[in-house]
């Protein structure tokens, strides 16, 4: 699967540096609260509220400690779905790089986009998919004529959708790339 692991985002140690606890040490605090037959949204809570854990490191421990307990997969979200997501840097100018990436992703996903905006510092546009996901690319200034583009592909509703998904993101974004280069 493309989705890395939470814990692969960050180390055990940096989690006890910043938080005062190892994961394990996490994790046996929740279960013993009761934490596996709790929502995502009930751990954060609990974490945030009644341990006064700052807001990040709640929704941190909570998708770490989910993980630990096989609730949640790596990359899915809490309603179940998944989502990815790829990011390519192009050569040209902002209203260049969204032109582009509009018509690129319109292509690909077969009809306009839902919705857009062409201007400000970080013009985007998002499509719906047919079965139900959502596709939302920006673009936005990197330094003088370097633009990013970033895509993601959410409410994917089965893990095995995720790879191909990240595939089509970035082969649109190559293509886009070449497009921009001209």
């Amino acid at each position: 699967m493309t989705v890395a692991e939470h814990t692969r985002g960050m180390s055990d140690d940096a989690m006890q540096a910043a938080t005062g606890r190892h994961p394990d040490e996490w994790f046996a605090l929740l279960d013993q609260a009761g934490a596996k037959s709790w929502t995502h949204t009930e751990i954060a809570r609990y974490l945030f509220e009644d341990v006064q854990l700052a807001g990040w490191w709640a929704q941190s421990v909570a998708i770490r400690y989910e993980q630990a307990r096989g609730m949640r997969l790596p990359g899915q979200k809490a309603d179940g779905t998944f989502a990815v997501s790829a990011t390519k840097t192009v050569d040209g100018t902002l209203g260049r790089a969204y032109s582009a990436m509009l018509v690129a992703f319109s292509t690909e996903l077969g009809g306009q986009p839902a919705s857009s905006r062409a201007d400000g510092a970080r013009p985007f546009a998002r499509w719906r998919t047919a079965d139900g996901g959502r596709v939302l690319v920006t673009v936005e200034e990197v330094r003088d004529i370097r633009m990013r583009v970033s895509a993601v592909h959410e409410k994917l509703v089965a893990p095995e959708l995720t790879d191909p998904a990240k595939q089509q993101l970035q082969r649109v974004l190559d293509r886009i790339a070449g497009e921009t280069a001209e």
